[in-house]
């Protein structure tokens, strides 16, 4: 019996581990919030007053939070499982690309200029193709700059 408990707790804890988050930031003018962190729906952010967040979800709402003495809560409700792929590839979209040098690595082929890919599903194709996260991220910021700041919070 007790076997069996265990096996349903450990299981419990695998289904919350795997669940995605909500929001990614993707701009911040408070250093101590770093582009790519994940964040939940309704979670309070400890963001210096004056400073703004910028969070978009996987869905490719965009969203400009700005930070009173209190900082900011995140909005919306939880997204969907169906979610969290997209999600995770925004996130490794969004995080800062490694610095330095990659030995071995070489462009896949053709990538489409930037400006070709217009929504968030066309970046993350884009993302996909082999040696074109340079121009995907280049996307994803015209695309955050076209459509941040939504909401005021």
């Amino acid at each position: 019996m007790r076997r069996i408990l265990l096996g349903v707790l450990f299981a419990a804890g695998l289904a919350g581990a795997a669940e995605a988050s909500d929001y990614i930031v993707v701009g911040s003018t408070d250093p101590a919030v770093k582009k790519g962190m994940a964040l939940d729906a309704g979670m309070h952010v400890a963001v210096a007053a004056g400073k703004t967040l910028t969070v978009m979800r996987a869905t490719g709402e965009v969203t400009t939070l700005h930070a009173t003495a209190a900082g900011v809560t995140v909005p919306g409700a939880k997204l969907s499982t169906a979610d969290s792929s997209k999600f995770d590839s925004l996130k490794a979209l969004v995080e800062p690309p490694p610095q330095g040098r990659t030995f071995g690595a070489r462009r896949g082929g053709f990538c489409p200029p930037a400006e070709s890919a217009q929504t968030l599903d066309d970046i993350l194709k884009l993302a996909d193709q082999a040696g074109c996260k340079a121009e995907a991220r280049q996307a994803l910021d015209a695309y955050i700059a076209k459509n941040g700041g939504a909401k005021d919070e």
